[in-house]
């Protein structure tokens, strides 16, 4: 392995660890999309998924064929199993906190259930992170993070102990069509500050079915690529949410 693609797959993976936690907080957004618009009624009175639930949510082969879903962290220490908390720690700007959180699937909500996951094909993945929300808190994730990316740019963010994690570029992007609403966007994680130092492209969608947020996150190998999450991931995880939001009782 050269040494440039060594640091390319440390860093890719050191983003992976770190993309626990994240920040999170109220801000005023603007008007939400037309489609939002018409479903954040439904969000309010949604069924809301349990633990189990969303964990009989995830993707499988039988959904998607060939694909392959394992839980972060097995067979490590300190990472865990991509559980989901609210999440409050600073950013600067302060405007960037829900673009922080979405980042690692968090928000400045406390979620009824969550599970995170690695997924994807062989050709390729994503960090899956599926977060149930009660009542009307996922329409206001949704809101919050539509009003970050309109004037987050870039920021600066706590990481594990007294480590600063930077992202830059931070542009909105096409959103994935399914589900109730979604927005997508894509940003640079600074891995080592300087003119020649390493950035790392990663793409973040986030797609709500009801009152249960999907969020694929994608980490490129190459700093200049753009990262791109699986569409075919994408397209079977939300029918399984679908179906699991309609029939949940």
């Amino acid at each position: 392995m050269s040494r440039s693609i060594g640091r390319r797959h440390l860093a890719a993976m050191t983003l992976m660890a770190i993309g626990m936690t994240a920040c999170g907080g109220e801000h005023d957004g603007g008007a939400p999309t037309a489609k939002a618009a018409v479903s954040q009624g439904t969000a309010q009175n949604a069924r809301v998924l349990s633990q189990q639930q969303l964990e009989d949510a995830v993707v499988d082969a039988h959904d998607l064929p060939g694909v392959q879903v394992n839980e972060i962290g097995v067979g490590t220490k300190g990472v865990g199993n991509g559980v989901i908390h609210a999440v409050r720690r600073a950013t600067d700007p302060s405007l960037c906190a829900p673009v922080s959180a979405a980042v690692d699937g968090a928000s400045g909500y406390t979620p009824v259930g969550s599970v995170q996951r690695i997924a994807g094909t062989k050709s390729h993945s994503a960090i899956l992170t599926l977060v149930s929300y009660r009542s009307a808190d996922a329409s206001r994730v949704m809101k919050e993070l539509r009003a970050g990316l309109k004037s987050c740019k870039g920021y600066e963010a706590a990481g594990p102990g007294a480590m600063k994690v930077t992202f830059e570029n931070v542009e909105a992007t096409k959103a994935p069509p399914q589900g109730d609403e979604g927005l997508a966007f894509r940003l640079k994680w600074v891995a080592e500050p300087g003119e020649d130092g390493l950035r790392v492209p990663s793409s973040v969608a986030v797609i709500r079915h009801r009152s249960t947020l999907a969020i694929y996150k994608a980490i490129s190998d190459s700093p200049r690529t753009p990262a791109s999450i699986p569409s075919d991931l994408v397209n079977a995880q939300s029918k399984v949410l679908d179906a699991a939001v309609q029939t949940t009782s």
